[in-house]
């Protein structure tokens, strides 16, 4: 049956009763829309992500920092040098490249120096963070022999150092003779020659006169024959060394007997030194 009201009470008397246990017949009055979480939920994904980004550069920033500031190469020491200045040193070594501490590696360095024909690499330390001391040998002229019209300077180790047709670049080192060479030779190599045995024997010859001084007190060296070396000083002793067994011992000998004669003033004659530590003196006659 259709609602009637009650007698004598208007329709809006209603307004402040409750209805039926359990519903809610009035009509809802519309009001503001809660926010949700999903609108704060992109706003903090983006300051996660800034942040993120941010801590990502800061630490790429101190990387680049560490590795170009403090732990690269900056400070070289080089010892064994007289006429190479240590920048080509550090540049033969590599260090020009900036290299990191950590991963500068002693054969890296070694390959370096010793591509470079003047020297020789000995060995090196790093100090920590940023220091590298390396120990090289300098190769100098010391010797010179012709072939086929080109002259070749060579080190005191027999590494030929320079060539040319200026033959004049021979003067003040000793010349050698007897050298049985094949081909043009390149510098920072050793001479080839038909026989192998002669060039180790040159090198060792070479080796052991500048080992005891005799640097620039040369004039000539004969190898021709392995098994009668001799050679000619400048203030004009001529020395036979036998053959190139004992060679340090018997320019030892030879640099004794040298020194006493020219402290007695003698100048010329012969030097038998076939024997180590048994020399004889045979003065030139007239």
């Amino acid at each position: 049956m259709p609602y009637q009201g009650m007698p004598g009470m208007p329709p809006e008397g209603l307004a402040g009763m409750d209805g039926p246990p359990g519903e809610d017949w009035r009509e809802p009055v519309p009001g503001p829309e809660p926010q949700g979480e999903g609108d704060a939920a992109p706003d903090r994904r983006i300051g996660r992500r800034v942040k993120l980004g941010a801590a990502i550069l800061l630490a790429a920033g101190v990387l680049l920092f560490l590795r170009y500031e403090v732990f690269t190469i900056r400070h070289v020491r080089v010892f064994g040098t007289q006429r190479i200045p240590w920048q080509e040193v550090a540049r033969s070594a590599g260090l020009d490249r900036r290299p990191f501490f950590f991963l500068l590696g002693e054969d890296e360095v070694r390959r370096g120096i010793d591509a470079n024909r003047y020297l020789v690499f000995e060995g090196m330390e790093k100090t920590f963070p940023n220091t590298l001391v390396l120990h090289v040998r300098e190769r100098t002229p010391f010797a010179f022999f012709t072939h086929l019209g080109i002259g070749y300077v060579l080190a005191q180790d027999g590494m030929v150092l320079e060539k040319s047709r200026d033959l004049g670049k021979g003067a003040g080192l000793a010349l050698v003779s007897g050298l049985s060479v094949w081909g043009e030779l390149n510098t920072g190599a050793f001479p080839q020659t038909t026989d192998p045995l002669q060039v180790d024997v040159l090198r060792e010859l070479l080796s052991e006169l500048a080992a005891w001084g005799f640097d620039s007190q040369v004039q000539s060296i004969d190898v021709a024959q392995s098994f009668s070396l001799s050679l000619l000083t400048r203030d004009g002793y001529t020395v036979n060394l036998g053959d190139s067994g004992l060679l340090h011992a018997k320019i030892g000998t030879v640099q004794s007997v040298v020194s006493e004669l020219r402290r007695r003033q003698m100048t010329g004659g012969i030097i038998e030194a076939a024997v180590p530590g048994e020399a004889t003196y045979r003065a030139e006659t007239p």
